[in-house]
């Protein structure tokens, strides 16, 4: 049985309207094409669906049955592309961004706010993970935008610069360089030194400082997670490096910090993207967003 969408809306308006002529004149089509399609649907449907007079037309008992089916078939269709529309627009679906923790909790959730502000209609899914993890969700089509290291960016994904992120020196409370104003990489290197796991963006930035310094910690400890590094370095085990957008991760331990110099490291992050296909509409909506906030020193997306 191949009934067409078309012809349940013929069928409809001229049920609803009881005349070919009105029906027609609504459409903005002939009566005898009105009169055809109907006649097509019955013979498709094996059945008479309206008992026709020379004053009106109305439904028989199956033209009743199938009004009430066609009536539902209409509204969920019309409601369909409504979605449809508002999701090319930019107005519905989802939206899955995959980010490094600092930035899952420190920077997503005022941009998220205001895009959902804007976008009440999107749902929002936040994966976080590390660096090379959340470009893996992107390129697997698990996620839209990936926020990380804009450094390790593979070349089939668009980068948006976002914001540079500091290296700061992390100490226990009352440790002998809390002294400092600021501290050098030769000088952490004269400490047991918390240091994050192989393979992770942190492990890599301070590993350059000690190698840029040529120094070398007296003793490395190594944390994979960054609540755990906090807990020993408040324990006064050791001192640490982070990105400056990790310390509110870092905030439950007792903890002092010291502008890193000698020299200075800058992790700089950014969003990565498909360039090919280009991003799904409620993506493009917020990657329109971050680059509206993006300061325009930090250099154009690049394609």
């Amino acid at each position: 049985m191949d009934i067409s969408l078309r012809q349940l809306e013929v069928f409809a308006r001229v049920a609803r309207a009881g005349s070919f002529t009105q029906a027609a004149s609504e459409m903005m089509v002939s009566q005898p094409v009105l009169s055809r399609t109907i006649r097509d649907l019955e013979r498709a449907l094996r059945t008479r669906l309206l008992d026709r007079t020379t004053r009106s037309v109305r439904p028989t008992a199956d033209g009743r049955e199938l009004l009430a089916v066609a009536e539902a078939v209409l509204e969920s269709y019309q409601a369909g592309m409504r979605r449809f529309a508002a999701y090319r627009d930019g107005e519905r679906g989802i939206l899955i961004l995959a980010a490094l923790p600092a930035v899952a909790a420190s920077v997503l959730p005022d941009a998220i706010s205001r895009f959902l502000d804007r976008h009440p209609d999107i749902q929002v899914k936040v994966m976080d993970g590390t660096s090379s993890e959340v470009i893996e969700h992107v390129l697997a089509g698990r996620a839209d935008v990936a926020l990380t290291e804009a450094a390790d960016a593979p070349e089939e994904l668009s980068v948006l610069p976002l914001l540079h992120d500091p290296l700061v020196a992390v100490l226990p409370p009352r440790h002998r360089l809390t002294a400092r104003q600021e501290l050098t990489w030769d000088e952490l290197a004269t400490e047991p030194f918390i240091a994050f796991a192989h393979g992770s963006s942190v492990r890599r930035l301070t590993d350059l400082g000690f190698a840029l310094a040529q120094a070398r910690p007296a003793r490395l400890i190594e944390a994979v997670a960054v609540g755990t590094a906090a807990g020993l370095i408040s324990a006064g085990l050791g001192v640490s490096a982070v990105p400056a957008l990790l310390l509110p991760l870092m905030s439950f331990a007792l903890l002092e910090t010291r502008p890193l110099t000698g020299p200075a490291l800058t992790r700089h992050l950014a969003a990565l993207y498909p360039a090919n296909p280009s991003p799904a509409p409620p993506a493009a909506r917020f990657l329109d967003l971050l680059a509206a906030a993006t300061p325009p020193e930090l250099g154009k997306p690049r394609s």
